[in-house]
């Protein structure tokens, strides 16, 4: 079982099996028969087969040296192993960091080095995933994933509590990627990166963009709710009212949109009484401040029982 999160691809979660699949078959083709390398190679697929997964992860780590060409794979393919099959993030990070320590200068040492950037941002080492993030830019600047470091990258420096600096790399994903197909969520990321920063002004105008930019895209749903969290925030709380209203109808969650709703009524609620209260002890003030001016105290008028002033 991966432990990737619902959302996150690893950087060849769609390949494997097929592509890797390819890759050893494609290698096996141009091997000799019967060599030891076609033989290794083939007794490391037979064990994942038969889901012998300790077995397969150590055989795949361990190819023999004169076979070159098959060893990056086979790092990868153990390190993979360890995260998904077996779930274990410890000896997979290790694995990670060896293969793209390694075979830097190979595919599978790049590949190497997002799956380890991506680890570690699941196990909370943001600090760690961002050295891994830039190393993989640092080697390929346009690498087929680096529209993905830069995207985790910028998540990995806002769960460090540095919105500028999370901007900054969605920012050159969008400068050096104008195309990107991560255009919308990392819009949606700049929005939050305003709110989390208590910016609630700022957020509301950046979740309004996104929701106009980007209609019809599943965003924009995100971007609403943000956008009625930043106004409820702010004090609007009929305007952030009306915003959870309009998502019950087609919100992915209406459960949690209702929750809101109710919370955000016993709050306007609470206000109305309140300011109600404030009032009437405002006014019960001013009367009582009235009545000691004209000389009327609780017990009674004070002039009762004098003379009247003549009018002569």
């Amino acid at each position: 079982m991966s432990i990737f999160r619902p959302g996150v691809r690893s950087a060849t979660q769609t390949d494997w099996p097929a592509f890797a699949l390819l890759f050893v078959l494609g290698l096996l083709g141009g091997a000799c028969a019967g060599s030891s390398s076609e033989r290794a190679v083939r007794e490391a697929e037979e064990l994942a087969e038969d889901k012998r997964w300790e077995e397969a992860a150590e055989a795949f780590g361990h190819f023999p040296e004169e076979v070159a060409a098959w060893r990056p794979f086979g790092a990868w393919r153990a390190a993979s192993i360890y995260r998904d099959e077996l779930n274990d993030p410890v000896r997979a990070e290790d694995a990670f960091s060896n293969c793209a320590k390694n075979w830097s200068a190979t595919d599978w040492g790049y590949v190497c080095r997002v799956e380890l950037g991506q680890l570690r941002a699941l196990q909370e080492n943001h600090p760690g995933a961002i050295d891994a993030f830039r190393g993989a830019l640092e080697i390929r600047p346009r690498g087929a994933h680096a529209e993905t470091c830069l995207l985790e990258s910028g998540r990995a420096y806002l769960a460090l509590d540095e919105p500028q600096l999370a901007r900054f790399e969605w920012d050159e994903l969008l400068k050096t990627f104008p195309s990107t197909p991560l255009a919308a969520t990392v819009a949606l990321e700049r929005a939050r990166s305003f709110d989390l920063e208590g910016r609630h002004r700022d957020a509301v105008d950046a979740y309004r963009a996104v929701a106009a930019r980007y209609e019809g895209h599943s965003v924009v749903g995100e971007a609403r709710f943000g956008e009625g969290e930043c106004l409820e925030q702010l004090g609007l709380l009929e305007e952030a009212l009306a915003v959870f209203r309009s998502l019950v109808q087609g919100h992915e969650n209406p459960a949690v949109v209702e929750l809101k709703i109710a919370a955000v009524q016993r709050r306007i609620a609470r206000r109305n009484t309140n300011q109600a209260t404030i009032f009437e002890n405002s006014k019960v003030r001013a009367d009582s401040n009235w009545d000691r001016e004209q000389g009327i105290s609780p017990s009674g008028d004070s002039a009762v029982g004098q003379p009247m002033e003549s009018v002569d």
